[in-house]
């Protein structure tokens, strides 16, 4: 599997989908990665829960909820990187000493503070330019320091605060995600992600899988469609680089018509993971509808083919799921440890 995950990463970073590149010439640049992503999706996925009433009522209605970043473990999920230097050289070409100067003077004179600048850094930051503006000398001019009046350090400071924080955070609510691993045994993530043992697994047969709106008739014209990719996780040392996405969102919420490279950026941020991770095996089904952002989560309808039972689930809450698995018709298995084997590994056997 890791050799076609290096060929799935390949046509990942290959495939790039301009924000104003119409939808029909879209799906020709998008078919070698859903085709080939598809091609190796495993037979069996799983999904480790906990023992709740929210999972026992999810697992009786077949559903799947796919959650933001900010829900998850990893402090790194969906945390894109960015170079601030490359975005700080872009801004600081567009304002010259000499502008800065004329600025300033005309500030001087009791002239307003210009519209279009207003616009673009808002009514806090204009009324701090405003005043560092007013006050800078020819030498702090002169010494290329300042954009907009203000100091390299202080722009950071400030866009760091106002802006990068933003965009960050629209980066991870904006993404919906259900995750899966292909790893059923993990010692590691039946403690982690199943309360020590005491929970569940569900598998699923997800290759070819669809979901209620696929075969909708108004799929392509519907407010509430939610569309549905699986791509597995790429474990690797170097984060994505999103330089380009906090570009356009700065400009954006500079009131600047910015359009995205690349409207994958979403999906590419949140299929990059550390090494540290590799174990899990992970893949993830994305979810995503017309104005979702700001939404807890979205939820497709999925039934599982069969369930695991933690070593040390309690016989109340295994009754519970086992009267929900028979009337399912689904496969049961009980997860135990083999005393006699030497591999640090989770067993299971049917019942």
């Amino acid at each position: 599997m890791e050799v076609k995950i290096r060929k799935f990463k390949k046509i990942l970073e290959e495939t790039v989908i301009p924000e104003i590149m119409p939808y029909e010439e879209r799906v020709p640049l998008l078919k070698p990665l859903v085709e080939y992503a598809h091609n190796i999706i495993p037979q069996k996925l799983f999904r480790y829960r906990e023992c709740s009433e929210i999972q026992f009522d999810a697992f009786n209605k077949n559903l799947i909820y796919a959650v933001n970043a900010q829900k998850f473990n990893d402090p790194y999920d969906c945390l894109i990187r960015y170079d601030k230097q490359y975005i700080y050289d872009s801004i600081s070409k567009g304002a010259s000493k000499e502008k800065i100067k004329q600025l300033r003077d005309s500030l001087k004179k009791g002239e307003s503070f210009p519209d279009f600048i207003a616009s673009l850094y808002g009514e806090e930051l204009t009324k701090i330019m405003k005043e560092t503006i007013i006050n800078a000398t020819d030498e702090e001019l002169d010494n290329n320091n300042l954009i907009f009046g203000m100091s390299k350090e202080e722009f950071f400071e400030r866009i760091d605060k106002y802006i990068f924080r933003e965009a960050e955070s629209f980066s991870r609510k904006s993404t919906f995600i259900a995750c899966f691993s292909e790893n059923v045994k993990s010692i590691t993530m039946w403690s982690h992600y199943a309360n020590s043992h005491k929970g569940f697994v569900l598998e699923y047969n997800l290759k070819g899988q669809e979901i209620k709106c696929d075969n909708c008739s108004n799929k392509f014209t519907c407010k509430d469609r939610i569309v549905h990719n699986l791509y597995p996780i790429i474990y690797d040392n170097k984060r994505y680089d999103g330089t380009f996405f906090v570009s356009c969102f700065l400009g954006r919420h500079m009131g600047l018509f910015s359009k995205l490279d690349d409207v994958l950026f979403n999906n590419k941020s949140a299929l990059y993971k550390s090494l540290q991770w590799s174990y899990e095996k992970e893949w993830r089904l994305f979810l995503d509808k017309p104005n979702s952002y700001g939404l807890p989560y979205l939820t497709a309808e999925i039934p599982p083919v069969a369930i695991y039972y933690g070593k040390d689930i309690s016989p109340i809450n295994k009754k519970i799921l086992h009267d929900i698995a028979k009337e399912k018709k689904l496969k049961e298995y009980q997860m135990y440890i083999d005393v006699q084997s030497e591999k640090y590994a989770m067993k299971f056997k049917a019942i």
